[in-house]
């Protein structure tokens, strides 16, 4: 079982305002055949109850992954991300560390408020269209959030849902097939509607605030208990379980590892943890940087990757991509390397078929109540 259908499984099995749906936010892929869930457009979570954080505990010990509007300005598809050779032992910087050391000097600059504020759009990608001539379709849901530091409450809302062709190009085979605007839950769609529309959810309306907490590793911490982390990266690295020489070619347990970590860089970490968190994720064996790249919006973007198989014979690449000038987040993207053998009509390499895109992150003095 890979990462991807091991995400799927979970969120199937998950309730209401999941600990689970935190690693999605960074990491989630859609679909699989004979499973049938919910579909959530609210923004996942950035914040969960008491009750919750137990089970965000439980769940962050079981993740074990890898054996293996019509069209938005998502950009060109970028090629997979090119290999790294490793040091020649003449005390070259590690390429990673390279990369990302400007990224984590950001960080540390940022100013702290008393309200963390998120604006996210996930793109989840689908073929629609004639068998064997199809062409891919991103469902699109768009969310906020607002953690208040102080009160230790988190407000949320779905702002929309939409759907944009992946590829300009295919503007001919849409406009074939009667130029469609919904997509019914069905096969081609793994189960969902397309944009969505009977989720039971109102958009454009803030949900009443709830208790802010946080799964960290096996820890359940509030706000404070956030803020109180401390900034070290071998200490970060031992609450999120992560050995210190995990590495992604020789160990699987390195892929829960950066799951982990993409679990977390969504929180209202102070600057000095978020730099920490930064270090042990450049410390994790077996990524390549990715320097002067773009986000699938198109801004520009420092980060890193990794490839992994999937069961389906695909090979996917995991992007984690960081704002070069605040050092946060821009995007969790998982492109194509080799197409799944029954997608290949409509999705190839370079495609990113899954993304997380966060519009804004970051601290403000504006508290929607």
């Amino acid at each position: 079982m890979n990462e991807l259908d091991h995400l799927r499984n979970l969120r199937s099995e998950i309730p209401e305002r999941s600990p689970e749906e935190l690693a999605l936010l960074t990491g989630w892929r859609p679909g699989g055949a004979g499973f049938r869930s919910v579909r959530r457009p609210r923004l996942l979570p950035l914040a969960l109850s008491g009750v919750a954080l137990v089970a965000a505990a439980a769940l962050f010990l079981a993740l074990v992954v890898f054996p293996g509007s019509l069209t938005v300005g998502v950009g060109p598809a970028t090629a997979p991300s090119e290999a790294v050779t490793e040091g020649d032992g003449t005390g070259t910087a590690d390429p990673v560390t390279e990369a990302m050391g400007p990224i984590i000097e950001a960080a540390r600059r940022q100013e702290v408020t008393d309200v963390w504020y998120v604006r996210s759009v996930q793109g989840s990608s689908y073929g629609v269209g004639r068998e064997g001539d199809r062409y891919g379709i991103f469902g699109l849901d768009t969310s906020e959030s607002w953690t208040h530091m102080q009160q230790a409450l988190v407000a949320d809302r779905s702002v929309s849902a939409d759907w944009a062709l992946m590829h300009e190009a295919d503007r001919q085979a849409w406009e074939r097939d009667g130029s469609p605007t919904y997509w019914p839950a069905g096969p081609e769609t793994d189960g969902w509607e397309v944009p969505t529309r009977d989720a039971g959810y109102e958009y454009g309306v803030l949900h009443e605030p709830v208790p802010a907490g946080f799964g960290f590793g096996t820890e359940s911490l509030d706000p404070a208990g956030l803020h109180a982390l401390p900034s070290d990266r071998g200490t970060l690295a031992d609450l999120l379980l992560i050995e210190e020489d995990a590495s992604l070619e020789e160990d699987t347990e390195a892929h829960s590892a950066t799951a982990a970590i993409r679990a977390v860089l969504t929180y209202p970490m102070t600057p000095d943890v978020r730099a920490g968190v930064y270090e042990v994720l450049a410390g994790i064996d077996g990524l390549r940087p990715l320097t002067e790249v773009a986000d699938v919006s198109g801004r520009p973007a420092t980060g890193v990757a990794f490839e992994f198989p999937s069961t389906d014979g695909s090979v996917l690449e995991q992007r984690i991509l960081f704002d070069p000038e605040t050092g946060m987040l821009l995007s969790s993207e998982l492109a194509v390397v080799v197409p799944e053998q029954g997608k290949r009509d409509w999705s190839e390499p370079g495609d990113v078929v899954l993304y997380h895109l966060y519009e804004e992150m970051g601290w403000t003095d504006d508290w929607p109540l």
